[in-house]
């Protein structure tokens, strides 16, 4: 069985300027800012849920669930 990937999500108080902040992955973390999930879906760090629990501080959302 493989198991579902998904990305990290960063929860961000209201008023927010933008939909989506996620993690993004390159030399170090990033924290990218978007209204278009599918930057999300492309560009956001993937991982599975077992690898988020890592990162307590940012939520996990799996893929097809954007």
């Amino acid at each position: 069985m493989t198991e579902k990937l998904g990305v990290l999500l960063v929860d961000v108080p209201e008023p927010k300027c933008w939909n989506y902040s996620y993690i993004v992955f390159t030399d170090s973390f990033t924290i990218e800012n978007t209204d278009a999930i599918s930057e999300v879906f492309h560009f956001g760090h993937r991982c599975t849920q077992e690898e988020a629990k890592k990162y307590p501080q940012f939520r996990w959302v799996a893929l097809e669930d954007l």
